[in-house]
C-alpha cells in the first residue's frame, strides 16, 4: 500500500469533515455571515471532492471481507457527505430554500463523521480494541478542520469588520481542546491496550524523527500558538490572531501528515 496517497486522502477528508463540523457549529448559532459560510463551505467541498477522487485513483488493498465492507461504507457516506454539503450551500443562497437547509443541515456533519469513521476502519488495528485509529483520525480531523476554519474566519473580518469576535474565540478553543485530546491520546495509543510492542519499538527506533515532528511540531507548538491566538482574539487583535492561525494550521497539517504517513508505514496510529 502506498503511504503517501493514503495519507493525502485522510488529510483532505479530515479537513473537509472537521472543517464542516466547525463551520456548521458557528453557522447554526447565527454567529457568522452567509457569505463566510458559502465561501468556507465551498473550500471544504473542494477538499471533500478531491478526497473522493484520490481514493478512487488509489484505492486501498483490502485483505478481508470486513475491511471491504468498511471501504464500501466509506465510499457511500463520503459521496453522500459531499453531495449533502453541496446541496446545503446551494440552498443557502436563497431564503426560499429554508426548509431544505434545516433538513440537510442536520445530516451533513453526521455523514461527515460516518465517512471518516468508516475510512479509519478500512485498515485494521488492535490499538484500544480497534478504536485507536478512529479516535486518532476524528481528533485529527477536528483539530485540522477547526484550524482551517478559524484561519478563514480571521480573514473574513477584513470583509465584515463589525463581526463579533466570539466565533473566532470559540473556534480557537475547539482547536485547542482537540489538540489537547490528541496529546493525551498519543501515549495511550503507543502503550495502551492492544498496542504491539514490536511495532512501537520499530516506530521509536527507525522512525523517531517522524514521531518527533508529530509530537513537537504537530501538538506541542500548535497548542502554545493556539493559546496565543486565543489571547489575541479576546482583545480583538485580529491581524495578530490571523497570523498566529497560519502557524497553528501549518503545524497541525505537518503533524497530521507525519501521523498518517507513520500509520501506513508502521501500522501504529498516533
Amino acid at each position: 500500500m502506498l503511504a503517501l496517497p493514503q495519507a493525502a486522502f485522510f488529510l483532505l477528508l479530515e479537513a473537509a469533515v472537521g472543517g464542516s463540523i466547525t463551520l456548521f457549529w458557528v453557522h447554526l448559532r447565527g454567529e457568522v455571515t452567509r457569505g463566510f459560510t458559502l465561501f468556507t463551505g465551498a473550500c471544504l467541498l473542494v477538499c471533500g471532492a478531491l478526497a473522493i477522487w484520490l481514493r478512487s485513483s488509489f484505492p486501498p488493498q483490502t485483505q478481508t471481507a470486513t475491511a471491504n465492507l468498511w471501504f464500501q461504507a466509506e465510499r457511500v457516506t463520503s459521496i453522500a457527505f459531499v453531495l449533502a454539503l453541496a446541496a446545503y450551500l446551494i440552498a443557502l443562497r436563497s431564503d426560499r430554500w429554508l426548509e431544505v437547509r434545516r433538513r440537510v443541515g442536520l445530516v451533513v456533519p453526521l455523514l461527515g463523521l460516518a465517512s471518516l469513521w468508516s475510512a479509519s476502519l478500512v485498515v485494521a488495528s488492535n490499538q484500544l480494541g480497534g478504536l485507536g485509529v478512529p479516535l486518532a483520525v476524528l481528533a485529527g480531523g477536528l483539530a485540522l478542520g477547526s484550524a482551517l476554519t478559524g484561519l478563514s474566519l480571521g480573514h473574513w473580518y477584513l470583509v465584515s469588520p463589525t463581526l463579533s469576535v466570539q466565533p473566532l474565540i470559540r473556534v480557537t478553543l475547539l482547536c485547542l481542546a482537540t489538540v489537547g485530546v490528541q496529546a493525551v491520546l498519543v501515549p495511550i495509543l503507543l502503550w495502551g491496550p492492544g498496542a504491539d510492542p514490536s511495532q512501537v519499538q520499530t516506530l521509536l527506533t527507525e522512525d523517531g524523527l517522524f514521531l518527533g515532528v508529530r509530537v513537537v511540531f504537530g501538538l506541542a507548538v500548535p497548542f502554545i500558538a493556539g493559546v496565543m491566538t486565543w489571547r489575541t482574539a479576546r482583545v480583538r487583535s485580529l491581524d495578530s490572531a490571523t497570523g498566529l492561525l497560519y502557524i497553528v494550521a501549518a503545524l497541525i497539517l505537518a503533524g497530521e501528515i507525519a501521523a498518517r504517513t507513520l500509520f501506513f508505514m508502521t501500522g501504529v496510529a498516533t
